[in-house]
């Protein structure tokens, strides 16, 4: 276990880095905005890094890795690459399947223990155990990150979970913060050193808002694209958490309160408006799962350990209809480019896959 020390995260991180119909519109906004060169909105001030070097290569094949549900309880069939329907900036583009169903697996798990996770720590206790039935059907290396303001632990990669077991039995707690972005953007440089021929994939297990980061979202976004990583998500909400406490968790009372000068006074009430300024506040951005959506993820909320480990499972499901695609782009066109995936003849099929990808001058940015 190493401790990662914040101003050696700074120093390497380049500059050049950077309901379900609702998540989509979000994401469509986002596309927008970075193909105008605008920054995600977020409430914080991103801090100015100096640009360390990096080896960028050039390729003119794009991989978008993508999962496909059936809706309720119908069989999914077994699709070929005819039945994906691919289009990059609007333009439609001939797609390969890549064989996945024994490819190894990279999987860096990011957990936060900072901030409102400090009442998570419990549930992450099984999380070693639903991580070995994640990767039980493929070789794998997995590794963890654990961040509050900023990151903090590293356990190295490694082909047994059991070697990093003990950050989730043991979790220290840390500090009031929950920098999602610095974390995903550091946890990019982890994975970026694995082996091209893994597949890539960070496991965020965070609240939904980040808070304070210094990397900038669009960079995060870029470099996630060009390091072929796909983010999965298990979010809380810590408005929906505090909220519920307010109501089940002993709390102060407000003093006797005299209503009616000729009545007896007002006793065991309480201060409703803080709660309901921070319920509202639950309505607002959300990080991790527009990260996840980006990136060919997906995002699944847990308010307890028993949907924690229950989310867990269903993500190790949807990984026997994950699908892998290739494809090499019919335009060259400098900058960010927008992917949308369909499935012929079933519009019903819900795809959740790899919305971008960057072109270099020289080409497409991977790494």
């Amino acid at each position: 276990m190493k401790r990662r020390a914040y101003n050696k995260l700074v120093q390497n991180v380049s500059s050049a880095h950077g309901s379900h119909s609702v998540l989509q519109m979000a994401m469509m906004m986002l596309v927008a905005f970075i193909s105008h060169g605008e920054c995600l909105s977020q409430s914080l001030s991103p801090a100015q890094t100096q640009a360390s070097p990096s080896i960028t290569t050039t390729t003119n094949l794009v991989i978008v890795p993508a999962l496909v549900r059936a809706p309720s309880a119908e069989s999914l069939p077994t699709l070929s690459a005819s039945d994906f329907l691919l289009t990059d900036n609007g333009v439609a583009q001939a797609v390969t399947l890549e064989d996945v169903e024994h490819q190894p697996l990279s999987v860096l798990v990011l957990l936060q223990t900072g901030g409102a996770a400090v009442e998570q720590l419990p549930t992450y206790a099984k999380l070693g155990t639903m991580l070995w039935y994640l990767t039980a059907n493929h070789p794998y290396r997995v590794a963890m990150l654990s961040f509050d303001s900023q990151p903090e632990y590293a356990w190295d990669f490694t082909p047994r979970v059991s070697d990093i077991e003990d950050g989730f039995v043991h979790p220290r707690k840390g500090d009031g913060g929950a920098a999602i972005l610095d974390a995903v953007d550091y946890g990019i440089d982890l994975l970026s050193n694995q082996p091209p021929t893994y597949r890539r994939i960070i496991l965020l297990i965070s609240q939904t808002r980040d808070e304070n980061s210094n990397a900038k979202a669009e960079d995060v976004i870029r470099r996630l694209g060009e390091n072929n990583i796909t983010v999965e998500c298990l979010a809380f909400s810590p408005e929906k958490a505090w909220f519920k406490d307010q109501f089940t968790k002993p709390r102060h009372e407000n003093a006797p309160y005299q209503y009616v000068p000729n009545l007896p006074p007002l006793l065991h009430t309480f201060n409703l408006g803080e709660p309901l300024g921070v319920a509202l506040k639950a309505m607002r951005e959300d990080t991790s799962a527009t990260i996840a959506t980006l990136a060919g993820g997906e995002a699944l909320p847990f308010a307890s350990k028993a949907e924690l480990e229950e989310q867990l499972a269903a993500l190790a499901n949807h990984f026997a209809n994950t699908y892998s695609l290739s494809f090499r782009p019919t335009s060259k066109t400098s900058g960010f480019h927008s992917l949308q995936l369909l499935i012929a003849g079933h519009p019903e099929f819900q795809v959740s896959a790899r919305a971008s990808y960057w072109v270099t001058g020289e080409g497409i940015s991977m790494k």
